[in-house]
């Protein structure tokens, strides 16, 4: 496996590097029934190469997991994007059952006592909500986080969803709601180890294979999410394309139940339902998305696309869903066979996989699901898909539009920057609707934090500062890509430049 390069090395300085927007800790007098976490931790490794290791293991735990790794899997498992309205994180230590507060970073008791689904977990995270593919998107990110900090292959920490987990958490943790899923951690002796090994090829040349690392940190990348609706109307590479479908339903080296080949999400009993239902909808046509060699196994692995209709069928999508962002390049369709719970906890999988990688390659990318059976069979017609591909969720990927108007009621007019690309400075612009409270910070690549260039409460009107490529001790910086993120209120809004 290619080590990390050394430039991220040096950025991080270790896997104890702490997030810059450090939580707070609570104070000594706070309430017994409430528990602060540590801030979480940035680790060693990628988000592409932790979607390439991530692997469920069924077996073999032992009770012994830090509350570092417990902070972590919790702030990322909050991090997902609802599809629904709303979403409770419960954790079962072995202790109690307890509530997390993302706005807070601590958990408070829930139910009293010990409610492990087994004796020999560390913990328990489940998801009650009122969508399932909710309670897959939290958790998916959740199983990332843990295995994140894998450093050997020897005495580390696992995770699997199990059935059997939630079957508990619904008759003994006393939830608001129906727990659809529970992941069940603890440590292990033996895991497979973190690999960059590619196995995603395509057998007729149809994609190009996908990388199976990257240069933005898993945690960064969660910190920075890039969800959002306005898109530019740029297309996108083949290359981006394969990246994006891969890091949503692609393989891994590993071998799941049965000796199925592995994929970058979970699924139960490795049934993986997604398995030649997930469609690409781009100007060139529709094309369903491979996995497995035409014999359709499971066994096998494959990395291709196949054209099923010609043309731009964009527009019958976006008349048949309105609420689908209009400018979106790209997207990608993920249809069930039949819906059950399990299938649409993988979908929930898929989606915040593939929101993910595009928040790590500086594009932008938004969910949109819970389709009547009306809206099914309106996609499933403006698409000429097969009818017993049941539409579930739908993937809009792209470059981010920000220099557009924003909304009514917005405090932001517009933001950009000029020149971009830069030599020796650029200048970022921005316009104000009323007062408000600015923050205009520079990140590298990797969300190392730079310089902040505004803090302070502005009038509205017009506003422009220079950045002459330096950090904040004044030091030159090397030519690359930056990004500064201008923090209006509590909106965030980001924007990549380059200095050449």
């Amino acid at each position: 496996m290619k080590r990390r390069k050394f430039l991220k090395i040096l950025i991080i300085g270790g896997s104890g590097v702490i997030l810059n927007k450090v939580l707070a800790c609570k104070s000594s007098s706070e309430p017994s029934g409430e528990r602060a976490l540590p801030p979480p931790q940035v680790n060693t490794f990628s988000s592409e190469i932790v979607l390439n290791t991530r692997l469920s293991y069924h077996s073999g735990y032992s009770g012994t997991l830090s509350d570092q790794i417990l902070a972590n899997v919790l702030w990322a498992t909050a991090k997902a994007p609802l599809i629904g309205a709303s979403r409770i994180i419960y954790v079962a230590l072995q202790d109690n059952v307890y509530q997390y507060d993302p706005d807070t970073h601590e958990i408070s008791i829930h139910e009293p006592g010990n409610h492990l689904s087994e004796s020999n977990l560390a913990f328990e995270v489940g998801i009650a909500s009122d969508l399932a593919e909710d309670a897959g998107s939290a958790l998916h990110y959740g199983h990332l986080a843990a295995t994140s900090f894998w450093t050997s292959t020897s005495n580390q920490p696992t995770c699997c969803p199990k059935e059997s987990a939630a079957q508990n958490a619904n008759s003994t943790w006393n939830p608001a709601s129906s727990i659809h899923c529970v992941n069940c951690y603890g440590h292990r002796g033996s895991v497979s180890g973190i690999t960059d090994e590619i196995v995603a090829q395509s057998s007729d040349a149809s994609l190009p294979n996908p990388s199976t690392d990257g240069i933005v940190l898993l945690e960064n990348t969660l910190t920075h999410l890039n969800n959002g609706n306005q898109f530019l109307d740029t297309e996108l590479s083949l290359n981006q394309i394969s990246q994006i479908v891969w890091a949503s339903y692609g393989c891994t080296p590993h071998l799941g139940s049965y000796n199925r080949a592995g994929l970058t999400v979970a699924s139960a009993a490795a049934n993986y339902y997604l398995t030649g239902r997930v469609y690409i909808v781009r100007p060139e046509g529709v094309e369903r998305y491979h996995n497995r060699l035409p014999s359709g196994q499971l066994t096998t692995r494959d990395h291709r696309i196949e054209r099923v209709s010609d043309g731009d069928h964009r527009p019958q999508l976006r008349a048949a869903i309105q609420r689908l962002p209009e400018t979106a390049p790209i997207y990608y369709v993920f249809c069930l066979e039949q819906i059950d719970r399990w299938g649409l906890i993988e979908v929930g999988f898929c989606g915040t996989s593939a929101l993910l990688q595009v928040s790590s390659i500086d594009l932008q990318g938004f969910l949109t699901g819970d389709f009547s059976t009306t809206e099914q069979t309106a996609i499933i017609n403006a698409l000429s898909i097969p009818p017993n591909d049941l539409p579930v969720l739908i993937f809009s990927a792209g470059h981010a539009d920000n220099s557009i108007n924003e909304k009514s009621g917005s405090d932001l007019k517009y933001h950009e920057a000029n020149p971009n690309p830069f030599t020796d400075k650029t200048r970022i612009r921005y316009g104000l609707n009323s007062p408000t409270d600015v923050k205009l910070t520079i990140y590298d690549v990797t969300g190392r934090h730079i310089e902040v260039l505004v803090d302070q409460n502005q009038s509205p009107g017009n506003h422009s500062v220079i950045w002459n490529g330096t950090d904040a001790e004044g030091r030159k910086l090397p030519t690359g890509s930056y990004y500064y993120i201008l923090e209006i209120g509590t909106k965030e809004y980001k924007r990549k430049v380059i200095k050449a």
